[in-house]
């Protein structure tokens, strides 16, 4: 199964939705990619780097994830090394709005904060299928 998560900017729970779905289905030995669009140090494009000693990462390992991973940068110069990664898996969740566009999935969730949901941000998303968080 392979699921992209994405939301509205900060503190929309994309990561506690990612997590629950972690919990709920502990034998699909989840894959689970946090994509972030901060510049990694060094000046480097990207790094996607094996992780799960602290934030997001942290909490996927802890939800039963049997790998964790976070890419930081330019999802597009990375996007070779993320499908190679992806591709070794049957069970991936990866937290990022902007992978709707590049990787094929089988679910795409958004998380809203339920205070902006009549936004028309939100509308305009959800009528387009594109998601940036």
């Amino acid at each position: 199964m392979r699921i992209i998560v994405g939301g509205l900017g900060r503190k929309t729970g994309k990561t506690t939705l990612v997590c629950r779905i972690i919990a709920l289905s502990r034998d699909r030995q989840w894959t689970a990619v946090k994509i972030s669009h901060h510049q990694p140090p060094g000046g480097a494009p990207y790094s996607l780097q094996a992780d799960d000693a602290a934030g997001d990462t942290r909490r996927f390992r802890e939800a039963g994830a049997h790998r964790t991973f976070w890419l930081q940068g330019d999802l597009a110069s990375a996007l070779p090394d993320l499908k190679a990664l992806l591709a070794d898996t049957p069970n991936w969740i990866v937290e990022s709005g902007a992978a709707l566009r590049h990787l094929e999935h089988d679910f795409a969730l958004l998380a809203v904060d339920p205070a902006h949901i009549e936004d028309e941000k939100v509308l305009g998303l959800l009528d387009r299928g594109e998601v940036d968080g």
